[in-house]
């Protein structure tokens, strides 16, 4: 049987700030309904490389492809690339919806509003549908008495899980989250781990940027460690946390074991 094409697929991306090459031909794939947690020092590429696959940053080498379908930029005849007009970028940045460490929310807007908008003024969605969807996302992600709060009115985690909902409202193919838990005062921290926990569980291919070592070692279909702009090693969470092979990894998981956060 045909292996299935990869949702996301990361092919030799370089990315450079400057004189300084935050990634260095990366790639990487994630299949559908596949968790895959990218973990490793700060400064290693991880955010860059999400930022990367969503168009939020350019990227001057490589190839990243959703569905097969290559996106950001199209190939001239000499072989170079031409970055694509930003009505075709959003269209394709609307694929794959992002979670970030801080929550963007709209503070003029109600909660309802926040989630609603993107899919009336980006998608066209009817605004009445559009109140629908979001609806059901605010339950889903245990807020539906918040709809017509304010952000101000929230508690970290209640605006985090605001902004996971806003982002399924686009309906993507898969989702990406940030150190979604980074900013949050730690009793916060279960309730946004547990709405991405029944997100796993229901088969969303996601890709995850995080330092919460025992939800990734619990949840991941494959774990990616990166450091220096490069990925160092791959593989199922039993290998990477059990049986690292390189230096640099015993060292990230020995510093996590002696924190006792392992």
């Amino acid at each position: 049987m045909a292996k299935a094409q990869p949702e996301i697929e990361i092919d030799r991306v370089t990315k450079s700030f400057g004189e300084f090459q935050v990634l260095s031909d990366v790639s990487a794939t994630v299949s559908k309904g596949e968790a895959v947690f990218v973990i490793g020092p700060s400064g290693s590429g991880k955010t860059t490389l999400l930022r990367c696959v969503n168009l939020l940053e350019d990227f001057e080498g490589g190839e990243i492809r959703i569905s097969g379908e290559p996106i950001g930029y199209r190939r001239l005849s000499n072989g170079r690339r031409k970055r694509l007009p930003e009505r075709q970028v959003a269209a394709m940045r609307a694929q794959v919806g992002m979670v970030f460490q801080s929550f963007n929310l709209f503070p003029h807007m109600t909660v309802l509003r926040n989630v609603s908008v993107g899919p009336i003024r980006i998608k066209g969605t009817p605004k009445e549908e559009a109140e629908v969807l979001g609806q059901d996302l605010l339950a889903r992600v245990g807020l539906a008495d918040k709809v017509d709060a304010y952000p101000a009115n929230l508690s970290g985690g209640q605006q985090q899980r605001v902004a996971i909902a806003r982002a399924l409202a686009m309906r993507p193919k898969a989702m990406l989250f940030d150190e979604v838990t980074s900013a949050l005062d730690p009793e916060l921290v279960g309730e946004v781990l547990g709405v991405m926990r029944d997100l796993i569980n229901e088969g969303m291919t996601m890709m995850i940027v995080t330092h919460e070592m025992p939800f990734a070692r619990e949840l991941a279909d494959r774990v990616i460690f990166m450091a220096d702009g490069v990925v160092q090693e791959e593989g199922p969470p039993e290998k990477i946390f059990e049986a690292p092979e390189t230096e640099r990894l015993q060292s990230f998981i020995r510093r996590f074991q002696e924190g006792r956060r392992l």
